[in-house]
């Protein structure tokens, strides 16, 4: 999953207008922080490596990603599933 989830903010930068929504089976709530944490480090590595910096919004069950103001992606661990929403892939 967070390959998956690293390969969409690598390619975040492009400008398309598409969004792409994928839905997995519901997280358990460590599994969810988990994968915020390994987002997190990630995104901070990237900021670090000369990236665009990201910005991270989260709540109990859910998390945003934003780029430059831009929503990059948005992950919503509630309603029975995981559901994954990429803008602009």
């Amino acid at each position: 999953m967070i390959a998956v989830l690293g390969a969409v903010l690598a390619h975040s930068h492009r400008p398309e207008a598409r969004v792409n929504v994928t839905a997995y089976r519901e997280f358990s709530d460590l599994e969810f922080l988990q994968l915020q944490e390994d987002l997190r480090v990630r995104l901070q590595r990237e900021s670090v490596a000369g990236m665009p910096e990201f910005n991270m919004v989260s709540a109990a069950t859910y998390f945003e990603i934003h780029q430059g103001g831009k929503p990059v992606l948005l992950v919503d661990n509630s309603a029975g599933r995981l559901l994954v929403i990429a803008f602009g892939q």
